[in-house]
């Protein structure tokens, strides 16, 4: 059974690789939200993680990452963009008695309050654009070294007329001696329809590693492969300052390509994490190139965990 598992996968991802190399219709893609960091500690190691994502918003990054989770996990993501833009993100794993993890999460993406005019430059009342993605997915341990996992999302995106479709995402974690390697399709599926035309969602392709160096550094690696976009990098890494058996501190630091196009010092990312027993706090900023800096702030709740060493590798 685990064998075949992995050849599906295999199948999944391959297939997904072709499509996007037949995708040169950069630009042409709709639902960039779900490109947007889902959490602080993600955002600051540069957005990489496809390897080593943990907890509940592992179903945004590589649902593989929910196979962690060894009782319960819940976190909540706000973003703050420009002056008027927000970004909320709220992810919930437990773990079934199959040994399995169910997780669910929601995006919410609010543009703000907007006027709108006529054709004769008169107002014409107004708008509230906003995206939004609920996602419901499934992730699980097929030995101590290999974890799979897919989830399935319902995405809408409203400017005066609303567009909805749906979407799926897949992905496969391996650990190789101390390191460890990931693979996820992310936003297979439907795209969003306005009037005649309809535009493709940001069919993504993401590969990764994460390379521990004793027990406290950790560096991630991820290149993505993007329709609509130029493949993009991400890079980061994590210190973990161990306070007590209770209490450590993460310092993480990150850079990635993606946002290249906005002029100015842009990609770069930093932040830190108080990282508890049964609850943490992170926050992160990133640089937006003439746009400004974003910040991002999280927490994050577990219970009935296990083992703590289990629970520490990209957020917590």
């Amino acid at each position: 059974m685990k064998n075949k598992t992995a050849i599906v996968l295999a199948i999944g991802l391959a297939a997904g690789c072709a499509g996007l190399a037949r995708a040169g219709d950069y630009g042409t893609a709709s639902g960039l939200f779900l490109r947007l960091p889902p959490a602080a500690a993600g955002t600051g190691m540069g957005e990489a993680g496809a390897a080593v994502v943990a907890g509940s918003p592992a179903i945004f990054v590589n649902p593989a990452g929910l196979s962690g989770v060894k009782g319960g996990y819940a976190s909540f993501t706000h973003s703050a963009w420009l002056d008027s833009l927000n970004y909320n993100v709220l992810s919930v794993a437990v773990k079934t008695k199959q040994g399995g993890v169910i997780g669910c999460g929601l995006r919410y993406l609010s543009y703000g309050n907007m006027e709108t005019l006529d054709n004769t430059g008169a107002l014409a009342g107004g708008m509230s654009p906003r995206d939004l993605s609920a996602e419901v997915g499934w992730g699980k341990e097929l030995s101590k070294r290999r974890s799979v996992g897919f989830s399935v999302k319902y995405v809408s995106a409203r400017i005066k007329r609303t567009a909805s479709t749906f979407a799926a995402d897949i992905g496969v974690t391996q650990r190789a001696g101390r390191n460890l390697f990931g693979a996820v399709l992310q936003n297979a599926g439907g795209g969003l329809k306005y009037g005649a035309e309809e535009y493709p969602l940001p069919l993504n392709l993401k590969l990764g590693a994460g390379i521990p160096y004793g027990a406290d550094l950790l560096g991630v690696f991820d290149i993505n492969i993007t329709r609509g976009s130029n493949p993009w990098l991400a890079v980061g890494g994590k210190y973990t300052l161990f306070v007590n058996n209770d209490l450590s501190m993460a310092l993480r630091a990150g850079y990635n390509t993606a946002s290249g196009d906005t002029g100015g010092i842009s990609g770069f990312s930093a932040g830190f994490g108080l990282l508890g027993r049964s609850a943490s706090f992170d926050y992160s900023l990133r640089t937006m190139g003439e746009l400004g800096l974003t910040h991002h702030l999280g927490i994050s709740l577990k219970w009935d965990i296990v083992h703590w060493e289990t629970v520490t590798l990209y957020g917590k």
